[in-house]
């Protein structure tokens, strides 16, 4: 792996955790997020078998800017769980 794609893909995932902090996501999401991200970034490396920092570019481009990615994990995290309505 590339010291310079690796520090990239640190870096993104850093943000991601300073801004899922800032908008006050639970630590259990903020670490699931990021454990999340991190495995996927690792398969689609794996998968595409080239460590160049275009490629790395690439798959983070993908996945969304930090902000996206938390966006839709604060979304994901604030709908019910379960479709059915309370008991009245």
């Amino acid at each position: 792996m590339g010291i310079e794609s690796d520090r990239m893909v640190f870096d993104y995932l850093s943000e991601v955790g300073d801004l899922a902090q800032q908008r006050h996501l639970p630590p259990g999401d903020r670490t699931a997020l990021v454990a999340g991200l991190r495995d996927e970034i690792d398969r689609r490396r794996a998968t595409r078998g080239e460590e160049s920092p275009t490629a790395v570019r690439g798959i983070l481009g993908d996945l969304g800017t930090p902000d996206e990615v938390v966006r839709r994990a604060a979304s994901a995290s604030a709908a019910p769980a379960s479709a059915e309505p309370a008991p009245a």
